[in-house]
């Protein structure tokens, strides 16, 4: 059983998480999808920007640490370059190892059905892989951060 304060905690990282997700995802389909930056560069931005993001309001919020740090920064960076590593690494093999599927959604004219209009197209291995990536390196930073970086002495 997890102390009220350990779940306080894990709340809060997990709201945390989802904005730095947010922001991870839609630069990452900005510069890949949109610019057709390679994917591997795409990702990189996207996690160096988002855990930028991250560290800002896990210190802040979920870990309540407001002075600055740079030992503390310096131990968050170093997780960050393991588990952004590996979220980078693992989108690329997910997306080689999911099969290449897209969800569209379509317009159609009743009159002439063979005519039909491409009204939004979503690449669904690219989403599942960044989600599959992202669940890859949130466990090693919650525990990263909790027990090295913000470990209270």
């Amino acid at each position: 059983m997890i102390s009220r304060d350990t779940y306080i905690q894990l709340t809060k990282f997990g709201i945390v998480g989802g904005i730095s997700f947010g922001v991870d995802v839609v630069i990452y389909y900005l510069l890949s999808g949109f610019l057709g930056w390679p994917t591997i560069l795409s990702k990189t931005i996207s996690v160096i920007i988002s855990t930028m993001v991250n560290y800002y309001l896990n210190t802040t919020w979920t870990w309540g640490q407001n002075q600055r740090n740079k030992t503390r920064f310096a131990k968050y960076m170093l997780l960050y370059l393991i588990s952004g590593t590996a979220n980078i690494f693992s989108n690329e093999l997910f997306l080689h190892l999911l099969p290449n599927s897209e969800i569209g959604l379509q317009f159609f004219n009743h009159e002439n059905k063979e005519t039909a209009s491409q009204l939004l197209t979503l690449k669904f291995d690219k989403l599942a892989a960044i989600i599959l990536a992202t669940i890859v390196g949130m466990i090693a930073n919650f525990l990263g951060q909790k027990l090295w970086v913000f470990k209270q002495k």
